[in-house]
């Protein structure tokens, strides 16, 4: 009888797996032309900043529905919904401290996060037409944290120069790849998570529980993608804000990117490279250009007093990502090409040229040749410094009283450690140090710690 049962459990357990396989195949798609996906993130934090007491905090770290589009190779789109609690101070709602004053919830709603129209196909033809509501590019970051570093917190970068408009423009990569046969496809060896899967399921059998049998897993071949034109770049216009230059009425604000991207594997095979530091490699990088950086979400909002009299600055950003084996680097600085003159709330002259710095670094445990991403399966430990020059703030009046605005950590620093504990849900710890600026040129020199906690679900 135990021997049937034992049976009938593996007979009724591999059913269940070949019918998630099969669903499996099928991946986010609600139909021919829409596919659905998403994130949620689950936030505990511990930290102090330069002035205050320490405070713990849980928090919904994002919460977002993403719907891709794809009516044929030549016409794709995607719209992105965020949920947002109506508490920050760049759209405030509802009772919030920041639109009323007096202390009180926001109103939760899911608001318009991106979106775009792309129309062209870059494998096929040289040249495509976009248009939407995203970052711009400027320097590594395209408006998803998670997908542009691997640490929880925001290295100072995308803090200060994170720029999201409506724009619209021309993409092109060139030389466009020949037409040519798809690669064969092959077997990708999977990465397995070491600390916490391992720990939770010996954990488990300890507490009486035995998993069902299982059917042996053997990895289903892949096909490789092919590979992208090594030139790509874009130039779009957008309509810049009223608040630098009043009274406008030209689209007379653009974003230009030129890139270079190449890879390699030291002409030998995959197979001989599992315990290579060094091969395959990628190099991608790119030089950005801006006409206005103070159109960036953190620089609009924190100079907002004073952008009248900044007018346009414009700003160039040069940043290099790379994958060697097992290790994944990335550097980026990011710059005003002019200074800002102004006068602060207090009547002080003020001549500042904002400027970030970022240099991180990341390993792959249980690493194979095969991965194309770090950090997006298994186990993985990352370090990311950053920095600013001229940020150290400005003064405002309100009611009559100093305040400091405008202002980031002078320097910036991330020590993590993750886990994808399962296909879709990662798990992290993260230790973030920020130092501010000196007490002479208007920081509290006070050095902030901070630790941060990750459960994240994508789908």
């Amino acid at each position: 009888m135990t021997d049937l049962e034992i049976a009938w459990a593996a007979q009724e357990n591999a059913t269940r797996q070949i019918i998630g396989d099969t669903l499996k195949k099928t991946g986010p798609q609600i139909n021919s032309f829409l596919a659905l996906s998403g994130v949620i993130e689950g936030l505990a934090s511990r930290t102090n900043d330069f002035t205050g007491p320490t405070r713990e905090n849980l928090a919904l770290g994002t919460a977002e529905l993403d719907f891709d589009i794809k009516l044929s190779d030549w016409v794709t789109g995607a719209v992105v919904l965020h949920f947002d609690n109506g508490s920050g101070a760049i759209f405030p709602t509802g009772n919030s401290p920041v639109f009323t004053g007096i202390p009180g919830t926001g109103v939760d709603r899911f608001t318009l996060d991106r979106t775009h129209i792309l129309v062209g196909d870059l494998m096929q033809f040289p040249i495509a037409a976009r248009f939407g509501v995203e970052t711009l590019h400027f320097g590594t970051s395209t408006g998803v944290a998670r997908l542009d570093t691997l640490s929880i917190g925001t290295p100072l970068t995308t803090e200060v120069f994170e720029n999201r408009q409506t724009a619209g423009g021309l993409e092109f990569a060139w030389p466009t790849p020949p037409l040519q046969p798809l690669p064969a496809p092959v077997v990708v060896p999977k990465v397995n998570p070491l600390v916490v899967a391992p720990a939770v399921q010996q954990i488990a059998r300890w507490l009486g529980y035995v998993p069902p049998p299982q059917r042996a897993f053997r990895p289903l071949p892949v096909r490789p993608p092919l590979e992208p034109a090594p030139f790509y770049g874009s130039v779009v216009a957008y309509r810049g804000s009223d608040s630098i230059l009043p009274n406008r009425t030209k689209i007379d604000d653009y974003n230009a990117t030129l890139g270079f991207r190449t890879n390699g594997h030291c002409g030998v095979p995959y197979e001989q490279l599992t315990s290579s530091f060094v091969c395959p490699w990628t190099v991608d990088f790119h030089v950005d250009y801006d006409t206005s950086v103070f159109e960036s979400r953190f620089l609009h909002n924190g100079y907002l007093p004073f952008l009248s009299q900044i007018g346009r600055v414009p700003g160039v950003a040069a940043s290099v990502k790379s994958s060697l084996g097992p290790f994944a680097v990335v550097g980026e600085v990011n710059a005003a090409l002019r200074s800002a003159t102004f006068l602060d709330g207090a009547g002080i002259p003020r001549h500042m040229i904002p400027m970030t710095w970022q240099f991180s670094l990341a390993y792959q445990f249980d690493w194979n040749p095969w991965v194309t991403e770090i950090g997006a399966q298994g186990d993985f430990i990352s370090i990311g410094y950053s920095g600013s020059k001229d940020m150290a703030g400005v003064t405002l009046l309100q009611a009559g009283i100093p305040t400091r605005i405008g202002f980031v950590p002078q320097n910036r620093l991330f020590l993590t450690a993750g886990e994808w504990v399962t296909d879709g849900l990662r798990v992290a710890v993260e230790y973030s140090a920020n130092w501010d600026y000196s007490t002479n040129v208007g920081g509290t020199g006070k050095l902030a710690h901070g630790a941060f906690g990750l459960l994240q679900l994508n789908f």
